[in-house]
């Protein structure tokens, strides 16, 4: 890289400050400097018109008085505190950006702060004509971006506090990631807060569910393919998620549902880092950070040769545990809070809160499904509840049933309070509706005994895990 110095600088007719304010206008990205005092020292017209206004309006301004309704005002807290903060999302006038904010120092003094805004939806003028590549491009934009932040991981239990800490202290490097967890701890929202938080945050965030593609796609997925290389392919071939993600990061979710080949395939790829279309000669080398995720023990996978060994410790280099819900119920509060302001804004509702009733049940209950099923449980609510408060009716039927019994059985199991099946034939039920309600509460009992893992309740229910899944939807415990 060629660099001229201040005197070379003079020699040829440039100056630093022309240099600067050239970056400045042209940059793709929202700038903002603000002074030691609190006023606009310098900002970019592309910001400006988003705050609809112009930079000479604003220059010159307190910061509180040009961004009365933005986080941009967090600048003034840079100043005071000089700590810089990366992959912040917030919102101006409908449009969410991705900002970091910096201390501007010299000799170890404050002297203002800097804003660096990338838009996540930039708006396009009504006499711009796309294109399909335009289209094509748009839609690559949309499945890479990334929406959450460690901000966005809510809760403050022990185990989600040290979590925060570590993926903070994580993030800015290179490594790869392991997220470990169960079904709806929110692994992905993990995977996103990593990738924000990194030195590749400006780059692009591609996930792939393991899950969810046949093993016989899945290769063409990762690696893309020629045109011809097979019957059925696009015309001109397509691109690799793997090549897609260069320069970001790629969140292989389900990692453990990867083909034993495949793995054997990945492995190469994240030590030479190289890609090979399927049909084609040549090879492409692709920067890429790889996070996984998995519910699954991987360890015990290796153990019993499911697993490739050596690609297990290539991706455990970092692992975060997320722990259960079940595991930090004094989180459960402050999620609920969370949803129902969430549904306020969807349903247009004013939900205040939870009834001490239902606050009760939730703490007692055991969340097999995790955040998630916290989340379901709030919507579900919100579609039955007329006034503002959400009360034991507005809760599932498995919730309820909970409920009463607690209020006729405390201290039994799930099964010895729920399954008297002399009370239940009293009530009338048919035979069909005392069957299933028995063998919704077996599953109960066995998620519990198993702690919430699927696959090793379903080993003891001696049914398959798609099995499981199925009888799971059945009775709305997902």
């Amino acid at each position: 890289m060629w660099v001229l110095y201040p005197e070379e600088l003079q020699e040829y007719n440039y100056s630093p400050e022309k240099i600067l304010e050239t970056i400045f206008e042209n940059s793709n990205e929202g700038l903002l400097v603000v002074g030691e005092n609190g006023r606009v020292l310098q900002i970019n017209d592309s910001l400006a018109l988003t705050l609809k206004s112009t930079p000479d309006k604003m220059i010159g301004k307190p910061l509180t008085e040009v961004c009365k309704h933005s986080g941009l005002r967090k600048l003034i807290k840079i100043i005071k505190n000089g700590v810089p903060e990366f992959g912040k999302i917030d919102s101006i006038e409908g449009r969410s950006f991705l900002v970091d904010y910096l201390p501007i120092k010299n000799n170890q003094r404050i002297q203002g702060a800097l804003a660096k805004i990338k838009f996540l939806n930039p708006e396009r003028s009504g006499n711009q004509e796309i294109d399909e590549n335009t289209a094509k491009t748009r839609v690559k934009k949309k499945q890479s971006a990334v929406f959450y932040t460690v901000d966005h991981i809510i809760g403050n239990s022990p185990q989600l506090i040290d979590l925060k800490e570590t993926l903070l202290k994580v993030a800015p490097r290179n490594s790869n990631v392991l997220i470990t967890g169960e079904s709806g701890t929110g692994k992905e929202l993990f995977a996103q807060a990593i990738h924000a938080a990194s030195l590749r945050r400006s780059g692009p965030f591609i996930k792939i569910n393991c899950a969810a593609i046949p093993d016989t796609l899945l290769e063409s997925e990762f690696f893309g393919y020629e045109e011809g290389a097979f019957t059925g392919g696009k015309k001109g071939g397509q691109t690799g998620k793997l090549e897609l993600a260069n320069g970001g990061t790629v969140f292989l979710d389900e990692i453990g549902d990867l083909s034993f080949a495949l793995q054997a395939k990945l492995l190469r790829f994240i030590q030479e880092k190289e890609i090979q279309k399927l049909g084609a000669g040549d090879t492409k080398i692709s920067d890429v950070r790889v996070v996984v995720a998995t519910n699954v023990n991987l360890e015990q996978m290796v153990k019993y040769k499911k697993f490739r060994e050596d690609l297990y410790y290539r991706l455990n280099v970092v692992n975060f545990s997320i722990p259960p819900l079940r595991e930090r119920k004094e989180d459960i509060f402050e999620l609920a809070e969370c949803f129902i302001e969430k549904f306020n804004r969807l349903f247009g509702f004013q939900v205040t809160g939870i009834s001490e009733e239902v606050q009760n049940v939730f703490q007692k209950y055991f969340w097999p499904g995790n955040v998630r099923e916290l989340e379901n449980v709030i919507e579900r609510a919100f579609n039955v509840m007329e006034g503002n408060v959400i009360e034991k009716q507005h809760l599932p039927s498995h919730l309820i049933t909970l409920v009463d019994s607690d209020n006729h059985g405390a201290g039994k199991s799930v099964l010895q309070q729920e399954s008297d099946l002399g009370i239940t034939f009293s009530e009338g039920q048919t035979l069909e509706e005392i069957m299933n309600r028995t063998e919704k509460l077996i599953i109960i009992q066995a998620l519990k005994n198993s702690k919430g893992n699927k696959a090793k309740a379903s080993q003891m229910l001696g049914i398959s895990r798609p099995g499981l899944y199925k009888k799971l939807v059945k009775y709305n415990l997902v």
